[in-house]
């Protein structure tokens, strides 16, 4: 089973890549476009780099974070937010079939949950709820849990440069445990300090 996860954004897309023969996956990230590039070369400059990618690695299975919800979207770019997120999506899923892959999307919540600890992901969360109250304002907890993120990969031996690879590798690390294959990053996991440090 060859795995390739995605977190997929037009500014930086992370990816994370496991044939199931080496201890640790192969990850990286893409630029796919910048403020001046139209939603059309976004999606094929994914497509371009998914082509590029299959060449050295035959993944047979795409996992990625499902779109964002309208719900968590505020400000004048909520409609072009949605379209670019579902489009970025739907252009993965598309790939995937072209090539005869299998493709699943996955939510944030349960892959990061799994990943970093259920009850530090929740406590994080409820932290941010109780800061906005405190301010009468939005606060989002996703910095905190993206920096969360990253701790645990550089726990598990790896060095994710920025927070989208270490999200594609909590991604593929869910996808194999949903497939309950064990990766060797978590079974040849020994004793170390105690996890959340980074919200201290």
């Amino acid at each position: 089973m060859r795995l390739l996860s995605l977190d997929l954004s037009k500014a930086s897309t992370g990816w994370c890549y496991w044939d199931g023969e080496t201890d640790r996956p192969r990850y990286g990230h893409w630029r796919l476009g910048s403020e001046y590039t139209t939603d059309g070369g976004v999606f094929a400059k994914l497509h371009q780099c998914l082509s590029e990618l299959r060449m050295m690695a035959r993944f047979d299975w795409i996992y990625f974070e499902e779109p964002i919800h309208p719900a968590n979207l505020s400000g004048a770019t909520n409609i072009h937010a949605i379209r670019l997120a579902t489009g970025l999506s739907s252009h993965a899923e598309s790939f995937g079939h072209a090539m005869g892959c299998r493709t699943k999307a996955i939510n944030v919540g349960l892959w990061r949950k799994a990943f970093i600890g259920e009850d530090i992901a929740r406590q994080t969360s409820a932290d941010a709820r109780k800061r906005a109250k405190a301010l009468g304002k939005k606060v989002s907890a996703r910095d905190q849990l993206k920096a969360l993120t990253m701790e645990r990969c550089r726990q598990l031996g790896m060095a994710p440069r920025k927070d989208d690879e270490g999200d594609a590798i909590g991604i593929l690390t869910y996808a194999l445990q949903l497939n309950h294959i064990m990766p060797p990053w978590l079974a040849n996991e020994t004793l170390r300090p105690m996890f959340g440090s980074a919200t201290a």
